[in-house]
Formats: structure tokens, C-alpha cells, sequence
């Protein structure tokens, strides 16, 4: 009897196994261990698995950790040589193509981390070693070896600003000592990292350790860097992928060869081949560039974490908004929370005030109420003001004026936007022109403005305070300004330093910033106010914060009291019923139909598998997957593949479907296992545009 069911696939694998026959080792003569086993450089997760070939006499000095080009079927590959041996299961072996480079690339730590971390998040370790090793760069290896670099010597590095937080002395005492400590460090309002994160490099670097410093933008890299080389007296090396090729390859050689052991940059620097791992460090860890847009779609944070567990260094995160994240790792154990001490805190934040934005019946009554033109005035009396907007442009949103639906493209269904005053509306999707809106559902002709930008809250605040100058922030707008008396208008993540900071900010349009369905809405929102409150002149000056929205009381609380780590731990208990992360681990799974059948008829397999080994039965009593046909798998919900690990949905994404699968975290390692299993082997039967994604943004 056939089923049709979406787990009524065959049970593969089993005419395999009947034919199968154990391969015999055999050594193998020629030079001195002359069986190098190669790590590919290629995609596929069926090819993610050691391959032997036999090293020539001419290619005898090839060391493990070099990088080689072999012969894959009619193609040339690059690899990495893991290991050279002197047996091969294999009965005859293709030799060496060629050397690239006799220098040892790929180190044993990074290797351990690079497989570490492809488990974790189910993918090839080759997809991680693209991270961590450049392609080499001849011109600039050769320059290096020339013309080595000097970096001076560190000095010590007072430990004073750590008495301001609970549990701060006592965190750079171990670190002084030797011991290798984690934390999780909620700053102040006042502090920056560069003031508090160079006693600790100090302390490793007088041990004779390497430090790495995670940073999600090159301007705060270089930033830091010029910091660390004032502060600290040693020379870091910038790692930024943006740099150019030499560049960076000269950097790697760098960290490689151990002349240099401070490193700072972006989310590549989680890679670096440093020697004998002190400690790591990350900086703002909700930013959005610390998490790899491509396979293995790793967070920088997982990296660091990772690094810290297997070379058993410190890893601390220094943050202004919370993160649901770091507080799982301290409910973990694997780090502990460093909060400012009240009473050193309290004055050197600003005051935080919150205007409810009031609404009859669906009327917008004051996007700027009079608190917005009380605090600018007095603060401009002092110095700049800073208003924050949700987004640039003029108008970025609009809609029927008539029945409030929102304006789209009638050519892509974007969303129409005024560019500046007098412009007609354009899609924000297409750029397609309209000169003569019509509203699809009631068939009016004008539009009113549903968000306003940046643009055109600088024309009318403007308009409000006459005489004063106005300055709108952008990307790429780096240079701060002079402590004069002006206003400044930019989004979050923009936003430029003034000399002695902001005298009073106003974020407008609050509302807009929580308006998302993602699940980390609020924290980003935190994120986000908590930054801008970094850059206003503490409430003992004088600083005043005003937000202007629809906003939660509990999130403007987390702002007043400042403990960002507290309501993170409120988040997380929030989220362990409901199983959302990170106290459950969800990977998403895309592929069209017929793609997603076969891959979780695989996965079923592979689960039921994995259980029979566990309870020692071939077949697992009342416990086998329910057999449920496509169409009931469509209509959505949830369905246990084997106890502890089910699936949700599908739902459409495209072109494709798009399913989750969730299991508790504590089970990650084992289930993550059994998700790459099934995806190995939907690669080897060619089951084409399959993606597994750990982690996913939800």
C-alpha cells in the first residue's frame, strides 16, 4: 500500500546499507606521511567531509593548515590540508594539483572553532573558512616578510572606572590576576567603551595574552583602535572586510604570525588566527552588521562565545540597551552581569520625560504637543537639540486621504513617497512616477501623510524656531559638530556627536520605532532610545530626553530606572513558556513544495533514527512521527516530528514555503546533528533549493 503522507517517503538509506562493504586502511609508500587529507572548499553539504590525496615528492614541505588546489572530478578546488597521515581507506589517490602557498593558514583553534561553529548553525565547514581565511595575496605576503611592522609596548592601564559598577572591582581584579572571568557589562549612560575596556586589555596584554575587540561598524573600529593605541600605549590592527584585498591579508599575516596581538574590527575579527586567546570582546551586540547575511548565518556573538568556551579566555559584552541574549548566557552561567551602582549613576543620565501622542477617533491632534517646544527652547538656550525621527526623507509613507488606506505602486504595489517639497509621488520599490494617484479601494485622489522623515521635520521645526541653524545628520556624515546652539535631526544609528553633548533630544514619532513584527521590537526600540540618551548632557547638567509616541509605560520605565539587564531577564522569563528565543532554538527551513516534502521525509528519517539509538529499540514504541498528508501540513500549526522537536507551518515566502522547526535549546548539539544530517543527504540526492537557516530573525 503506498502513502502519500508527508513522512510516507522510503526509508533511505537501507539497500544501501545491505550492500555496503567496511573499506580496509592501507599505507601508502612513498615520502614521509604522504596522505594529505583535504578539507574542499565547496558548498555542498554532501562534500563537507575529509578527502585523501597523495603529496608528490616536488610538494614534500606542504604543511597542515596550507592552502592546495586538488582535482575533483574534471575541476580544480581550493582546500585546506588538515592532516597528513600515512593510510588511506581509498584504493588508488589523485595527487596534489598544487601548493598556493606553503605558509600553515588555517590554524588548529580556528579549524576547531570553524567546525564548532558549523554545527551549531548546520552548515559546511567550508562556508565558515571563508570567513576566516582570506584568499592569499602574494604582492602583499612577500611586502610583509620585507617590511615587518613594530608595535609598541603596553603600559598599565588604571582599573578606577570599574568602581562605579556593581560588581565592576572585582571583574577587573580577576582579569588582573590572571583569571579569565565573563560579563556581560550594562554601561552607563555617561561611559564609552574606550573607557573602561582598556584596563583589561592592559591587564590580558601584561599576561602575554591576545585581545579581540568586535565592533559592528569600521568608524567605531578605527575609533577604538586610535583609543586603545593612546590609552594602552600597544597598536592594534585594524581587521575591517571593507579594507582592500592586501590589506587585509597583510592584517591576517599579522594576527597570524603573532606581531600582533590587539585586533579590533567588524564581525571578520571574531576570525582572527590570534595566539594564546585572552579574551574577547563585543560591543553592542543587537546591532544588525554583526550577523552574516550568507551561510552560516552566524551572529558574532555566537562566535565569540564559542572562542571563549574552546580556548577558555573571557568574553565580555559591553551594551547600552538590553539583549534577551546575554542575559541567557548569564542564566546559563557562562557570564554574569556588571550594572552601574545606582548612586554613580542616577545624575549622569539625562532626565527622561514621555509625552503621550492623545488621538479622538483616529485624528492625530499634536505630532509636536508644547512639551516638544518648551524643552527645545530652554535647551537651545544651553546649546544643541537633537530631534530623533524613525526615518530619513520627507514624506516615506503616505496614504488615501479619504479612507486612510495606505498609497501603493500600481505597478508593484510599493509604497509611494514625496522626495521633497513640490515632488510628485514616487514608489519606493519600482521608482515608478505617479502624476495622478487614484486610490485602488474608494477611488480618492489625495494622499496625507502617514510618516514623516527627517526632511520635512526639519522644515517644520524650522518654521518654529526661525533664526536657529538646522542640520540634517546622514550616512556617511562621520565628523561631529561644535557645541553651538543649533538643531540636529537625524535617525537612529546617525546620529553625530556635539561638543559636551546634546542640552535636550526629542524623539518624535516613537511609536513608529516599536511598529514592527519582529520579535525583538522592543529591544531594538531600548536599543535605540538608550544611544540617543548616551549623547544628551546628564540630568546633573541640566540633560532632558523627551519621547513623543505611543509608548509602553513599562519600556519608559526601563529607561528611567536604566536597567536595561533586568528587563532583559523580564523578557526572557516571558518568552520560556511560549519556547521563543533564545530559550528554544528555531531553524527555518525554504524550499518550493516538492523540495520540502523530500527534505522533511529526510529529516523525519534521520530524527527517528537518532531516537531508536537513544532508547536502543529499532523501532520506537508509540512514539513514531504522525503521518499527516501535505494539504493538513499547508493548513499550519504545529507537528511533533519526535517528541521535543516539531514543526510549524508552512507559510508562504515567495515563490517558496517556508517552514520552522523549534526544539529546546538545551537539546541544540543533538538535534542540530540530525537537521545537517537530512540536509546532507537532500544535497547528495539532489534535492535542489533547500535552505536551513539557525537562528532566524522572527
Amino acid at each position: 500500500m503506498t502513502n502519500d503522507g508527508l513522512f510516507g517517503l522510503p526509508e533511505f538509506g537501507h539497500q544501501e546499507e545491505l550492500l555496503s562493504l567496511s573499506p580496509v586502511a592501507r599505507r601508502v609508500d612513498g615520502v614521509e606521511r604522504p596522505v594529505a587529507r583535504v578539507l574542499l572548499d565547496m558548498p555542498q553539504p554532501h562534500m563537507d567531509h575529509l578527502f585523501d590525496y597523495q603529496i608528490p615528492a616536488t610538494m614534500d614541505a606542504v604543511e597542515e593548515g596550507a592552502r592546495v588546489v586538488v582535482n575533483v572530478g574534471q575541476r580544480k578546488v581550493g582546500g585546506f590540508v588538515v592532516e597528513r597521515t600515512d593510510v588511506t581507506a581509498l584504493a588508488s589517490l589523485r595527487p596534489l594539483a598544487r601548493v598556493v602557498s606553503p605558509m600553515r593558514v588555517l590554524t588548529p583553534e580556528v579549524l576547531q572553532l570553524a567546525r564548532a561553529v558549523a554545527a551549531r548553525q548546520a552548515a559546511p565547514v567550508a562556508h565558515c573558512l571563508r570567513l576566516a581565511v582570506p584568499q592569499r595575496h602574494a604582492r602583499a605576503e612577500r611586502e610583509f616578510f620585507e617590511d615587518p611592522p613594530s608595535f609598541g609596548k603596553s603600559r598599565v592601564v588604571d582599573d578606577s572606572p570599574w568602581s562605579a559598577y556593581i560588581g565592576g572591582p572585582e571583574f577587573a581584579t580577576k582579569v588582573r590576576a590572571g583569571a579569565h572571568p565573563s560579563a556581560a557589562v550594562q554601561m552607563r549612560a555617561r561611559d564609552r567603551v574606550h573607557h573602561l575596556l582598556p584596563s583589561l586589555v592592559s591587564a590580558v596584554r601584561e599576561a602575554g595574552e591576545s585581545v579581540l575587540v568586535v565592533v559592528p561598524t569600521p568608524v567605531m573600529a578605527r575609533q577604538l583602535a586610535e583609543d586603545l593605541e593612546r590609552l594602552v600605549g600597544e597598536k592594534p590592527v585594524l581587521m575591517i572586510s571593507q579594507d582592500e584585498h592586501a590589506t587585509r591579508y597583510r592584517t591576517f599575516l599579522s594576527v597570524l604570525t603573532g606581531r600582533a596581538r590587539i585586533v579590533v574590527g567588524t564581525r571578520a575579527a571574531a576570525w582572527a588566527p590570534a595566539e594564546k586567546l585572552g579574551m574577547v570582546v563585543l560591543v553592542d551586540d543587537h546591532h544588525s552588521a554583526l550577523r552574516e547575511r550568507r551561510s552560516p548565518y552566524v551572529h558574532a556573538r555566537e562566535v565569540l562565545a564559542l572562542r571563549a568556551k574552546l580556548n577558555g579566555c573571557s568574553f565580555v559584552a559591553f551594551n547600552f540597551g538590553p539583549s534577551p541574549e546575554l542575559a541567557a548566557m548569564v542564566a546559563r552561567g557562562r557570564a554574569r552581569w556588571i550594572t552601574p551602582a545606582p548612586s554613580a549613576h542616577r545624575d549622569g543620565v539625562a532626565q527622561i520625560m514621555a509625552a503621550q501622542d492623545f488621538r479622538i477617533e483616529g485624528i492625530d491632534l499634536a505630532r509636536m504637543p508644547s512639551s516638544v517646544f518648551a524643552v527645545t527652547r530652554e535647551g537651545l538656550t544651553r546649546g544643541p537639540v537633537l530631534f530623533l525621527v524613525p526615518e530619513a526623507g520627507y514624506v516615506p509613507v503616505t496614504a488615501c486621504n479619504r479612507c486612510r488606506q495606505l498609497a501603493t505602486c500600481p505597478l508593484c504595489g510599493g509604497w509611494l513617497a514625496i522626495s521633497h517639497p513640490g515632488a510628485p509621488l514616487q514608489c519606493t520599490r519600482c521608482s515608478h512616477v505617479v502624476r495622478a494617484f487614484r486610490c485602488a479601494e474608494c477611488g480618492g485622489t489625495q494622499v496625507r501623510a502617514v510618516r514623516i522623515g527627517s526632511q520635512r521635520t526639519a522644515q517644520e521645526v524650522g518654521r518654529a524656531f526661525r533664526g536657529t541653524p538646522i542640520h540634517v545628520a546622514g550616512v556617511g556624515q562621520s565628523a561631529g559638530l561644535d557645541g553651538s546652539a543649533r538643531i540636529v535631526v537625524s535617525t537612529p544609528g546617525v546620529i553625530p556627536d556635539v561638543e559636551g553633548g546634546y542640552t535636550a533630544a526629542v524623539v518624535l514619532d516613537a511609536g513608529y520605532l516599536l511598529r514592527s513584527n519582529r520579535l525583538d521590537a522592543e529591544v531594538h526600540f531600548l536599543r535605540t532610545i538608550a544611544h540617543a540618551t548616551a549623547l544628551v548632557r546628564p540630568r546633573s547638567a541640566g540633560g532632558k530626553l523627551l519621547v513623543v509616541g505611543d509608548v509602553p509605560t513599562p519600556l519608559v520605565g526601563a529607561l528611567h530606572t536604566w536597567d536595561m539587564a533586568g528587563w532583559a531577564e523580564g523578557v526572557l522569563g516571558e518568552r520560556q513558556p511560549i519556547a521563543l528565543p533564545p530559550t528554544a532554538c528555531w531553524v527555518e527551513v525554504r524550499a518550493d513544495r516538492e523540495g520540502l516534502r523530500q527534505y522533511l521525509g529526510l529529516l523525519s528519517a534521520a530524527a527517528q533514527a537518532g531516537l531508536a539509538r537513544q532508547t536502543g529499540k529499532d523501532t520506537p514504541v508509540g512514539q513514531a512521527a504522525p503521518e499527516l498528508p501535505v494539504d493538513a501540513l499547508l493548513s499550519g500549526g504545529a507537528h511533533d516530528v519526535v517528541p521535543g522537536m516539531a514543526i510549524l507551518g508552512p507559510q508562504l515566502a515567495g515563490d517558496e514555503l517556508l517552514v520552522y522547526l523549534r526544539f529546546p535549546e538545551s537539546e541544540r548539539a543533538e538535534r542540530m546533528a540530525t537537521v545537517y544530517a537530512a540536509l546532507r543527504e537532500a544535497s547528495a540526492r539532489r534535492v535542489s533549493g533547500v535552505r536551513v537557516r539557525v537562528d532566524p530573525e522572527l
